[in-house]
């Protein structure tokens, strides 16, 4: 398979060269799936791009000056790495905490490609398992409200809200949506009541290099959480991002650090004052 790459040339510079942060965007024209897409920039250049400000939004952009749709970035969904508890604070949780899972059989499974949010399965039917839900699911909650004696103190709401709202509850009037941080904190929470309720573990995207940016420039209406688990740049949109099926074919942005891509692969097929087209044949 033969793959295509236009540099972008002014004044003696390559226009993808804008970054002012370490990364140097390049944009590839053939379109393939994501998973492809991820494959050939780790190849050739460091991985798909991530971005951490509207700097390396522009730069993305800049890339190209004649397509005008969407092109794969590095967000996607992670489905084992990506979890994280609503309570953030670092010196809450011992070596380890962070990682307790109590987890059901099967879960966490993602059915239909929309389960964000973690709810906890309390009572003497369930035992405090736990299993992914769409955030948008109507449960109870359980929030936490501070250590007193060394052990963590917990408040059962049992109004019905979405992972959001419960979220929102939490920290309005409490502390936060209940961490699980040990077998002994879940086994109080499956004490409180019978019934499933929502704790404050839930999932992001993740960046493929395995950046931590939290950067975001969604388009309006996005991220439309319906399974749709990788994300596009629109260079019609100002560089916003929606989310996309992994699967569809599209041009990509790789980036590199430091050091130009290795072009071993590629020969010049054509030029003008404005641009450089390459060719990359791919080896078997």
């Amino acid at each position: 398979m033969d793959y295509w790459l236009i540099i972008f040339v002014l004044t003696g510079a390559l226009v993808y060269v804008v970054s002012a942060q370490t990364r140097l965007y390049t944009f590839v024209s053939t379109p393939l799936n994501w998973r492809e897409a991820q494959s050939v920039c780790r190849q050739n250049y460091t991985d798909l791009a991530t971005a951490e400000s509207t700097a390396d939004i522009s730069a993305i952009i800049g890339t190209t000056s004649t397509y005008t749709d969407e092109a794969w970035i590095g967000l996607h969904d992670d489905l084992v790495n990506s979890w994280r508890w609503s309570l953030s604070d670092n010196s809450f949780y011992a070596e380890g905490e962070t990682e307790f899972r109590n987890w059901n059989v099967s879960e966490p499974n993602n059915l239909g490609g929309s389960e964000l949010c973690v709810q906890i399965r309390a009572g003497s039917t369930y035992f405090g398992v736990w299993n992914d839900e769409n955030c948008s699911s109507q449960r109870q909650s359980v929030c936490y409200n501070g250590t007193l004696n060394d052990t963590a103190s917990f408040v059962k709401v049992d109004t019905l809200s979405n992972w959001t709202e419960a979220q929102r509850f939490c920290r309005e009037n409490y502390v936060d949506l209940a961490s699980v941080r040990n077998q002994q904190e879940n086994d109080i929470i499956n004490f409180l009541s019978d019934g499933f309720f929502w704790i404050g573990l839930h999932r992001e995207k993740q960046w493929s290099d395995g950046s931590t940016s939290l950067f975001r420039i969604w388009k309006i209406g996005q991220p439309s959480f319906i399974g749709e688990g990788c994300v596009s740049t629109a260079f019609n949109d100002s560089g916003r991002w929606s989310e996309q099926d992994c699967s569809l074919s599209l041009p990509f942005i790789c980036y590199t650090t430091n050091t130009p891509p290795n072009t071993d692969n590629f020969k010049s097929i054509g030029q003008n004052e404005t641009s450089i087209t390459l060719q990359w044949n791919q080896v078997n």
